[in-house]
């Protein structure tokens, strides 16, 4: 079990952990000559139950405050020092907001330096701190007087902190791994170690991850947990990784980074979140107001932009924009402190539920929709699934997988595992009842369409997504694939019409038609030139011509070279030649083509040339392969 300790400055948190440990956490020069923790400190014990517990040691000093959320970012336990002669202080009271405003929901309260004060001032002190507790995170947490000095109430606070170890439930392993990167150190014979705390997900030796936000591939070459050896580390570990990487060194790490198992980085300048006002908070934040952020070990300054309403007012929480100074890494679900500009005090916090959040558009009322149905989930057990269910189901037009497999640090295969019945294609997942709603308004459409232009044979597949009112030319383009195979549509003209329209013709027309039909009948695979048929028709190349083209719209012919028609049973008769040939002898060369198909050399070459356009042939030389399935 992970603890972290908080408190004000000089309430005795460093001593503590000593007490506890045996380890002096203040490791810096500055923080032994100043008497006080300026940087994270560690240490670590063996409980005789068979537990290790670590210990976060944070500063109390208000200006060393982002490395105090640092430490307490990923935390299984909070540790609140209250010294019994100072009582609750400014510091209480922010470090215990900061507390709150992260989830951290277990902890004990250690009241310190009890060999200072006599009862009738520890008990006045217990009062103060059982009123400061009223609403917050740690409400109900035990109160422990002791005495690092003295070593009194020591071994009651270490024996319940090691029955806490023995309740802190396992997390949660399914996602990508993710540290949270604190240090970066290099050590002599080993190279570059960084240091944080473990997010998510499983980490092994051997590894391959990615530093974010720059991109960098590295792979792990040993680890370290709770100060250990060890092959592996997990979420809730504090761990230290030894990373190699191409020409990597150690000032292109920074605190703040990330090292994660997911390949595909998207850092973002914005995002959306759930923002908690304090209630101690003198005046309520208005559009852009400037403020420091805080994540994990990260710290940047950026802006709030409001979405619905004019000023956030103490003690709400309202859905808002972070826009950063710089590009950084998030999912749903991390946890966000804001400070004021000056970074003197804590504003408030609360949850990402869009990393990244787009400009456009934030404040309209199905965006809240959204956000709100993200934030009501974030609480419960299996949040990840909770919210790609919700989304599959009110998604219209589908879900990008990537971007939701970036989103919530969930792999690819494990969401395309939660939605079995989701037709997948291309990266977008749709349920099936929302694709067949959408292909039963493609039909409808369609058919509204032939009934709006009656002369017009098909319709182009950009103008038939805009018809149907849909934006995702992957959606459109998989429906049409699908009525297609069903029947219900067919593919004419370089577009696509209900397989039920048929274009009339004129009484002219289907006359000349059905003279054409009787003679291109006697011969399917060889059709006369369109001279030749107009000669043993007796009418006019051009009154022909300009009839079969008519022909060629409403399906009733295809053109396959520039002077020959063919029915579209004498296509299919040579293309299903072509595909049994091309399978037995893995390829065809026009000469092969010409024998199994009995017609002339010339007619064979632009015959092929046309599958080649089609996408079925590919030409190879003198060879051709198939390049589609029949």
């Amino acid at each position: 079990m992970i603890i972290a300790t908080a408190g004000h400055v000089d309430h005795g948190k460093t001593m503590l952990v000593r007490a506890l440990t045996g380890v002096d956490t203040d490791t810096l020069s500055e923080e032994k000559n100043r008497g006080l923790t300026i940087d994270l400190g560690f240490a670590y014990v063996d409980s005789p139950n068979g537990s290790r517990l670590g210990f976060v040691d944070v500063p109390g000093h208000i200006k060393f405050i982002n490395n105090m959320i640092a430490g307490v970012c990923a935390v299984d336990f909070a540790l609140l020092v209250i010294a019994a002669d100072d009582g609750p202080m400014p510091q209480t009271r922010e470090h215990l907001a900061i507390l709150d405003l992260l989830g951290v929901k277990k902890g004990a309260i250690a009241l310190t330096k009890i060999d200072r004060v006599d009862e009738e001032r520890k008990a006045l002190v217990k009062k103060e701190i059982r009123a400061l507790m009223i609403s917050s995170s740690l409400e109900n947490a035990e109160i422990f007087p002791v005495s690092a000095l003295t070593n009194a109430g020591m071994e009651g606070l270490m024996k319940a902190l090691e029955e806490a170890a023995k309740l802190i439930e396992k997390n949660n392993l399914q996602g990508y791994f993710r540290l949270g990167i604190d240090r970066c150190f290099s050590i002599k014979g080993s190279g570059i170690v960084v240091t944080g705390s473990v997010f998510s997900g499983i980490v092994s030796q051997g590894d391959h991850l990615t530093l974010q936000p720059s991109n960098r591939p590295v792979r792990v070459r040993g680890i370290r947990t709770q100060d250990r050896q060890s092959i592996s580390a997990q979420s809730g570990d504090r761990c230290a990784l030894n990373i190699v990487g191409n020409n990597l060194s150690k000032s292109m790490i920074h605190r703040g980074d990330w090292l994660s198992g997911n390949t595909i980085d998207r850092p973002s300048d914005r995002f959306d979140m759930s923002l908690s006002i304090l209630r101690s908070e003198i005046a309520p934040i208005s559009h852009w107001s400037p403020v420091h952020v805080h994540t994990a070990a990260n710290h940047f300054v950026g802006r709030v932009a409001l979405t619905n309403q004019k000023k956030l007012t103490p003690g709400t929480t309202s859905f808002v924009q972070i826009v950063s100074s710089s590009r950084i890494n998030l999912c749903i679900g991390d946890s966000v402190i804001i400070r004021d500009q000056s970074a003197e005090r804590t504003i408030g916090g609360g949850q990402v539920l869009d990393p990244e959040a787009s400009g456009r558009g934030r404040a309209k009322a199905d965006r809240m929709v959204l956000l709100k149905a993200i934030a009501t989930r974030l609480s419960r057990d299996n949040h990840e699934r909770e919210i790609l269910e919700y989304m599959i189901a009110e998604s219209a037009e589908g879900i990008d997988i990537n971007y939701w497999s970036n989103s919530l640090n969930i792999p690819v295969t494990q969401i395309r595992q939660w939605l079995p019945d989701a037709i997948d294609k291309e990266g977008l997942a749709i349920s099936r009842e929302w694709f067949n709603k959408q292909s039963d308004g493609i039909l409808t459409s369609l058919d509204l369409w032939h009934k709006e232009n009656p002369s017009k044979v098909s319709i182009a597949l950009p103008a038939l997504a805009k018809i149907s009112r849909l934006k995702s030319n992957i959606l459109v383009t998989e429906i049409v694939a699908r009525l297609i195979s069903s029947g219900d549509l067919k593919k004419q003209e370089g577009g696509y019409a209900l397989q039920s329209v048929t274009i009339d013709l004129a009484k002219e027309e289907q006359e000349i038609w059905e003279q054409i039909r009787s003679v291109l009948t006697l011969d399917k695979l060889r059709p006369p030139a369109i001279s030749d048929l107009s000669k043993q028709l007796g009418l006019p190349t051009k009154t022909v011509e300009k009839i079969s083209v008519r022909l060629v719209k409403t399906g009733r012919l295809v053109r396959l070279t520039r002077n020959r028609f063919f029915l579209p049973e004498g296509l299919e008769g040579l293309e299903r030649i072509l595909r049994q040939t091309a399978e037995a002898k893995n390829g065809i060369t026009v000469s092969q083509y010409r024998d199994a198909t009995g017609i002339g050399r010339n007619l064979a070459i632009e015959i092929l040339e046309y599958f080649d356009r089609r996408g079925i042939t590919k030409r190879l030389g003198d060879t051709r392969e198939l390049l589609r399935k029949s």
